[in-house]
């Protein structure tokens, strides 16, 4: 899947998309020990599962600084305090994004976590131990805020987290990168090689009819 006119939605998401569509008021999602609340509006793990596969793989966060691109409803955020992280900073280029990851921090009483707004690394600054995006799987153009938690148009937001990854990563730091076989999978392997990432963890799992993949990243 090299032409980028090419890329489209994956069979599966137009149908997760129409049902998160559908919500009109706020709603409560079960995810192993966590009860998120998702307001309309924001990618949701009632209907996408690859956020559980992540924090069921979450590697040791404990007294680390953790940053989390595309932080969404707030779900692998709020994981990611609740397990011992000491600080953790979570981005989303969607305002109710920002505001559902907000309102997660409050819910499970997190002190330790700030949301707000940013396409990418546009407004982080520092580094962190630990660096998290379930990076969009389709290269296709998002329609709204909302796809584009899974639609980025020629993988400009996962070309834009390589580039600017390094810069905010502490040495011995680690990267935890969710992407998918239904995407450009050569594509992120190259990006993984060209930016000088090895491999510590590869994972892959097929579920609901799609999958999902992560990536555990270090530096050479």
């Amino acid at each position: 899947m090299n032409d980028t006119n090419s890329y489209k939605l994956h069979e599966t998401t137009q149908p997760a998309l129409a049902r998160m569509r559908s919500h009109r008021t706020n709603y409560e999602v079960a995810v192993g020990d966590l009860t998120i609340t998702v307001l309309p509006g924001v990618w949701s793990p009632a209907y996408d599962w690859s956020g559980a596969f992540m924090i069921e793989k979450f590697p040791d966060v404990r007294e680390k600084d953790v940053l989390e691109i595309g932080s969404g409803s707030g779900l692998i955020s709020v994981h990611a305090a609740r397990s011992g992280a000491k600080q953790v900073t979570s981005v989303d280029v969607n305002p109710e994004a920002v505001k559902n990851t907000a309102l997660n921090f409050s819910k499970h009483r997190i002190e330790c976590g700030t949301a707000f707004l940013s396409n990418g690394f546009e407004e982080v600054h520092g580094a962190f131990d630990v660096i998290v995006f379930n990076a969009p799987y389709h290269g296709c153009k998002p329609a709204d805020f909302l796809e584009y938690a899974c639609a980025d148009e020629d993988y400009r937001s996962l070309r834009g987290f390589f580039h600017g990854v390094t810069s905010h990563l502490r040495p011995n730091g680690i990267v935890m990168l969710g992407f998918s076989e239904s995407g450009d999978l050569s594509l992120c392997r190259s990006l993984i090689q060209a930016h000088h990432f090895r491999v510590l963890r590869e994972l892959s799992e097929w579920k609901q009819g799609y999958n999902c993949m992560i990536f555990e990243l270090a530096l050479v």
